[in-house]
């Protein structure tokens, strides 16, 4: 069966579909509404991605919500450049940890973005036991994350900013990272114009 992929446009021939029960898997030829379906397509589908035959059809994506503890991702063995970016790609698309960067682009080491300790524990696992990368952990003082709701232009407008650390997404939409509440209070006084949300656009 051929679907189109919403959010590139591009048909997709839908191959080795699964039912998921529990642990069990087991190769679909036929489903049904309300059945669970695995489609295992590694870098094309992303959570909350839509699919769909004959007119177009686009579910809203589901929110990105913000993070509160940060640290870089740093990659000890420059041999496994390629392994390493794989898998932070691959666990992003999972949607097993938020990935942020850096806006100098001589800084290429992810930004992680977790709501708690043990998702970073977890992505420095699976990149050693399934990619055979091992990995340190940078932390970063930061624990207040906020979107910036009409991008780039808007946040050039604001002007500097103080105590402020600004980053991006995937999607490459601004992103401010604050120490704490005090220092996104001040932003927020200082630029009342400058919309700013705990939620990623959609």
């Amino acid at each position: 069966m051929t679907v189109v992929h919403a959010r590139s446009g591009k048909p997709v021939r839908l191959s080795h579909a699964q039912k998921l029960f529990g642990q069990g898997r087991e190769a679909l030829d036929t489903a049904y509404a309300g059945d669970v379906i695995g489609l295992n397509n590694p870098g094309t589908f992303a959570i909350g991605d839509t699919i769909y035959v004959g007119q177009k059809k686009q579910f809203a994506r589901i929110p990105t919500f913000s993070p509160e503890l940060f640290a870089y991702l740093r990659n000890p063995e420059p041999a496994k450049f390629k392994q390493f970016h794989k898998g932070v790609a691959e666990l992003r698309e999972e949607g097993a940890i938020q990935i942020l960067f850096s806006t100098d682009e001589s800084k290429r080491d992810p930004i992680l973005g977790a709501v708690g300790q043990l998702q970073f524990e977890v992505v420095q696992y699976r990149l050693q036991s399934e990619y055979g990368v091992e990995t340190r952990l940078e932390m970063l003082p930061y624990s207040v994350a906020r979107w910036v709701v009409d991008g780039w232009e808007a946040l050039e407008a604001a002007g500097r900013l103080f105590n402020t650390f600004v980053v991006k997404d995937n999607l490459d939409r601004p992103v401010l990272l604050f120490k704490n509440r005090w220092n996104l209070e001040q932003v927020q006084a200082d630029c009342p114009k400058l919309q700013l949300s705990a939620i990623a656009p959609l």
